[in-house]
């Protein structure tokens, strides 16, 4: 049975202001804890009936109090509601914040920082950081000035796409701005800081850009060039080397994943973890090549990391390890191009190459476009372990190996 919030108003006797008159406030009790909200307004002791927990008619604002009460409390009374038939699990605290997000957050920029604070909280740190990228951009579209949502229009939305695309920016980097905004407004419906009315994206769709982006693959020549470079242990790009090949033998596993890899993830000759953007579970069989390099770090690392990307004693934190991820990776992609010189490709060579050209060789190798096509794209990254689960093993363990 639901233990409901219970809502009423009273005079708060236990604190006297500088004019010898009590506060009236709100009390919100949820699982006996409370929480207090000042309605502004104040009254002496005889000026408050105690019995019916209003102003009394010595008030000589009783009238505008009384309107001032009811109206507040019709305001709270729907935010319990609202929380009711989400679920039971809330406290008082939040019936307050949600009020007073309403009042506060008709900004979009104020809103942006209380997702980002949020998200932060949650250790989410990579849709943090797409939410503060897409804050900056558009506070920067409005010179910093104040917009609400309801400034947010078809009109405004299609200045703001011309205003990117006079600016060289790429239709892919201006839809994922537009999503995120998307998803700002749809999380602003949904806790009710504004009204579905407001919604902009019925009119703007962000289908109208083309966000089909070339697809980068090396072929067998570059991948051999890239594997037969000869580097010694001692050379700054060997690092960057195995990074880039132990992910095309593991069919394009993303940097962010290799850099979470433990022992714990090989077993029986398969690498299983947990994609961290989908979270997916992933069961690849581990190629030889993609092995060799395994035992390598295996052999030399003392963390507990296999690759020397987080320190166990040092990157603890989500914002640590985001931190530290973003400054590997900038250097294992610089690396890369100077690789990709010396082995005379043109391309241009990053982690997330790798990943295109595993699934490419896989293609032009004839294993079936159905169980592979999901690796090319960010779109049905979800239905990738579809795909990968309705493989066979040993079909998988094959197409591997083909690598």
């Amino acid at each position: 049975m639901k233990n409901s919030a219970s809502i009423k108003v009273t005079l708060y006797i236990h604190k006297t202001l500088k004019n010898g008159q009590h506060p009236i406030i709100i009390q919100i009790i949820k699982d006996r804890k409370i929480k207090k909200i000042s309605i502004g307004y104040s009254a002496k002791k005889d000026e408050w009936d105690f019995t019916e927990n209003k102003p009394s008619k010595k008030h000589p604002l009783r009238k505008e109090l009384e309107t001032v009460i009811n109206m507040k409390m019709a305001i709270l009374s729907k935010q319990v509601l609202a929380l009711e038939l989400q679920s039971d699990d809330y406290s008082a605290e939040t019936v307050v914040k949600r009020v007073q997000r309403k009042k506060a957050s008709t900004s979009i920029i104020g809103f942006f920082d209380e997702v980002i604070v949020d998200l932060r909280k949650n250790n989410r740190i990579g849709n943090a950081d797409i939410y503060q990228t897409c804050k900056n951009v558009i506070n920067t579209f409005i010179n910093g000035k104040d917009l609400a949502f309801i400034d947010v229009d078809y009109v405004f939305l299609n200045k703001l796409e011309n205003s990117w695309k006079q600016k060289g920016w790429k239709e892919s980097s201006i839809s994922t701005y537009m999503r995120t905004l998307r998803a700002l407004f749809n999380k602003a419906i949904k806790e009710e800081v504004i009204e579905p009315s407001v919604y902009p994206f019925k009119t703007y769709k962000i289908s109208s850009l083309n966000t089909i982006t070339q697809k980068r693959a090396l072929n067998r020549a570059q991948i051999s060039a890239i594997e037969q470079l000869k580097l010694s242990k001692e050379s700054y790009l060997l690092f960057a080397k195995n990074i880039f090949l132990f992910s095309y033998y593991t069919m394009g596993t993303n940097f962010v994943d290799i850099a979470e890899l433990t022992k714990k993830n090989i077993v029986n000759d398969q690498l299983q973890y947990t994609r961290a953007k989908t979270h997916k579970s992933y069961n690849t069989p581990i190629h030889p090549k993609a092995k060799i390099i395994l035992n390598y770090y295996i052999s030399i690392q003392t963390d507990k990391y296999i690759f020397p990307i987080y320190t166990e004693k040092i990157h603890k934190t989500a914002q640590q390890k985001a931190n530290r991820l973003h400054k590997v990776l900038q250097n294992v992609n610089k690396n890369l191009k100077e690789i990709a010189v010396k082995c005379n490709i043109s391309e241009n060579l990053t982690t997330y190459v790798a990943r295109h050209s595993s699934a490419t060789i896989l293609k032009r190798e004839g294993i079936s476009t159905s169980k592979i096509k999901d690796l090319l794209g960010h779109e049905t990254e979800e239905i990738t372990q579809v795909y990968l689960d309705s493989f066979e093993n040993f079909e998988l363990t094959t197409a591997v190996n083909l690598l």
